[in-house]
């Protein structure tokens, strides 16, 4: 029973990094979109528009990739503390 819920238990986990990594870059282009649309519109009056719509597009996707390799860095982090010395000694040896 017990390693029945520590599967269970490391797919949810699993499954929480996943969704958060995927939220993460989701909402930082959203919100790139979003800011370059009320620039466009509000600020600027439609003069600018599409341009800064564009630009802060890229800008949200370049902020998801960034937020990407900084989540999975963190999640790498709590996989070496969640190992225990002896696992990670035993694959220093195998890597070798």
């Amino acid at each position: 029973m017990g390693s029945i819920r520590k599967e269970i238990a490391e797919l949810l986990r699993s499954l929480n990094v996943a969704s958060t990594i995927a939220l993460s870059i989701v909402f930082s282009v959203f919100a790139g979109i979003l800011a370059g649309y009320y620039l466009d519109t509000k600020v600027f009056k439609g003069k600018t528009y599409p341009w800064l719509t564009i630009i802060f597009l890229g800008l949200g996707i370049a902020g998801g990739i960034k937020n990407f390799f900084v989540m999975m860095k963190r999640f790498d982090r709590g996989e070496e503390k969640r190992q225990g010395p002896l696992e990670r000694k035993d694959q220093g040896h195998n890597n070798q």
